[in-house]
């Protein structure tokens, strides 16, 4: 079985605003954020996980990030911490605080979430994928099983140069690594053109090429990118992307042995079935450019 994993980075920008990016509200009245990312999951029986960024609290007061973790939490979604600890911290990225810092920063945001949700935090992903090996520690000592900050297609990810992605659920020093899941565009010579599974930088039929790939070659989860603010811009809504969204979630509805399925509910799988990340050969889909 593959998990197809919609994770929802969810976030404003850095002098952006909840309203704006976490809500969506448009010009036009309506909201193009995470209700409405919500409502496009339910329409086809599926439930997303929703990384949340609480330290955002520090500039936009502590209600306003518990209101978005009971909105999503009290519709049956997976809320998880995503660390952008600049405005609580002072620090731009996580990984560059010592693990002791790390630790703190992540004590903090786990016991947030906790707080409003009655569940144990169990996932992670980092902002800007600014994670390294204290991350790993820092989590492990926390309890916090689950990391999905590994993106070798993202440039600034500089993890990605120590820890070689294989682009599929593995375990790294006791953690269960998500990486984000990437395609190879194109390739010429040795150099490869690497992209994320992301809704708003990936076609249909590229989601949906990766999605065959990695069922013809046995992989048990990926990781599809999205953000709370993917579906506004500049205060108007993309129907486009929403289409692109729930066009993509029908299509995994359709096709057997393919599930969308949180990241609480597929650690879960892992503790119960350890084959679920049995060791596999690295999965580089390869899409093309057309």
């Amino acid at each position: 079985m593959l998990s197809v994993l919609i994770t929802v980075d969810t976030e404003s920008y850095s002098m952006g605003n909840p309203d704006a990016q976490i809500w969506g509200r448009g010009k036009d009245g309506q909201e193009y954020g995470i209700r409405r990312i919500m409502d496009v999951l339910e329409r086809h029986r599926a439930r997303g996980t929703f990384y949340v960024n609480v330290y955002e609290s520090g500039r936009h007061g502590e209600e306003a990030l518990r209101e978005v973790i009971r909105t999503i939490h009290q519709r049956g979604h997976d809320v998880q911490l995503h660390t952008h600890p600049r405005d609580l911290y002072g620090i731009d990225k996580l990984s560059r605080a010592d693990v002791l810092r790390q630790r703190e920063i992540l004590a903090w945001g786990k016991s947030f979430i906790e707080r409003d949700t009655g569940q144990p935090v169990v996932a992670h992903r980092a902002g800007a994928f600014a994670a390294n090996t204290d991350t790993v520690t820092a989590l492990r000592e926390l309890g916090i099983p689950v990391d999905a900050s590994l993106s070798p297609a993202w440039w600034e990810c500089q993890w990605a140069k120590d820890v070689p992605s294989p682009n599929r659920p593995f375990f790294l020093n006791g953690i269960l690594e998500l990486p984000v899941t990437f395609y190879v565009q194109a390739q010429l010579g040795a150099r490869r053109f690497i992209r994320m599974v992301d809704i708003q930088a990936s076609s249909l039929l590229e989601m949906k090429s990766v999605v065959r790939q990695a069922v013809a070659q046995n992989v048990s989860a990926i990781n599809v990118l999205v953000h709370s603010h993917s579906f506004v811009h500049d205060g108007r809504g993309d129907a486009r992307l929403l289409r692109r969204l729930d066009r993509f979630l029908a299509y995994l509805a359709r096709e057997p042995g393919v599930q969308a399925e949180t990241t609480r509910a597929f650690h879960a799988r892992c503790q119960a079935d350890p084959m679920a990340t049995a060791e596999t050969a690295a999965f580089e889909p390869y899409t093309g450019w057309w």
